[in-house]
Parts: structure tokens; sequence; C-alpha cells
């Protein structure tokens, strides 16, 4: 019989990144902010999980959310500059939470391409 609790492969940072995008998506989803940032936002942080049972060497998820976090990160600075004042607060904390996180992905991963090594 399988475990209802499978192995985890995640580091420890991830893992608390997941379970932290899964509870701010739920709670997200039943307040005020629109519910489809709540959704969204709980389908990522249970892409994470539900991809752990993975090693980290195979995890395809893990490997290519390397290169698309330090995208949104840029993304998020090339939209700083004309956001409203309102705003630049939380576009701040998000450059400066998917650029270090990607970056510290990748330096766990040991490479920040999106691929899985061998590819």
């Amino acid at each position: 019989m399988a475990s209802l609790l499978p192995t985890i492969n995640l580091p420890v940072p991830i893992l608390l990144h997941a379970l932290g995008l899964s509870a701010l998506g739920t709670y997200l989803t039943f307040t005020r902010t629109p519910t489809t940032l709540g959704i969204a936002t709980t389908g990522l942080g249970l892409s994470y999980l539900f991809t752990s049972y993975v090693p980290i060497e195979e995890n395809q998820f893990l490997h290519a959310s390397v290169p698309v976090r330090i995208i949104l990160a840029a993304l998020a600075l090339a939209r700083l500059p004309t956001a409203p004042k309102a705003e630049r607060k939380s576009l701040t904390i998000l450059i400066l939470y998917d650029f270090l996180g990607g970056l510290m992905v990748g330096y766990n991963l040991g490479q920040y391409n999106g691929r899985l090594p061998g590819y």
C-alpha cells in the first residue's frame, strides 16, 4: 500500500516556499483580493509539493523554476519605473523575493539554465 505522505525531495528553503505559497494562496482565495490570484498562487505552491517525490536531480519543474523566477523578477523590474506609487513597495518585494529565490535554487542545483543535468 502506498504511503499517504511520500518522500519529499526538496531543499528546506524550497519546501518552506511551497508551503508558504499554498497557505498564502488559500488565504487569498477567501479574501477581498481577486479569487483568481489566490487560486493561481495555491496552484504554484501545490505544483512544487506534488512534484517533490521526484529526486532533485530529475525534477524538471524545480530546475525550470530557476530561470522563470529570474525572468519574472526582471519583468517586475521593467514595470517598476512606470508603476503607480502604491504598487512600488509590493513590486520591490516581488523583485527581491523572486530574484534571490531563483539565485538560491540555482545555487542549490548547481545550474541556472533550467535544464536537468545531462541535457
